[in-house]
Parts: structure tokens; sequence; C-alpha cells
């Protein structure tokens, strides 16, 4: 079974990491929250690392950096 890990912006432009409901914390930069959430899911693997835009777009990245 894989994690599912999730960066989301927000309407400020900052970046959430997210697990579930569970919400870790806020970046302010993109490549800030992705560091994290990337570490977090190569702890937890198999897992997948989700981006969701305010556009609507979602990207799927490697769980690993």
């Amino acid at each position: 079974m894989a994690w599912y890990f999730h960066v989301v912006e927000q309407d400020d432009h900052s970046w959430m990491c997210r697990h579930g409901r569970d919400v870790f914390d806020v970046h302010r930069f993109l490549a800030d929250a992705l560091v994290h959430i990337t570490d977090l899911a190569a702890a937890s693997e198999p897992a997948e690392v989700f981006v969701h835009r305010l556009d609507g777009s979602v990207e799927n990245l490697p769980a690993q950096a």
C-alpha cells in the first residue's frame, strides 16, 4: 500500500504539506515544501507525492528527491 503526501497551493500562494487530513506545516516557497514533503515520503515508502496548484492542475512526483 502506498502512502500519499500532498503539497497544496494556498490562496496566498504559500504551500501546505499534508498527509491525508493531517497538515504538517506551511511554506512560503514551493521548493521548501517539496524538500520537506519528499523527505517525509522517503521515510514512508512506498509513497507518492502530489503537487496541487490553485489552477486545478495536479502533478505526481517521485517520493525521493
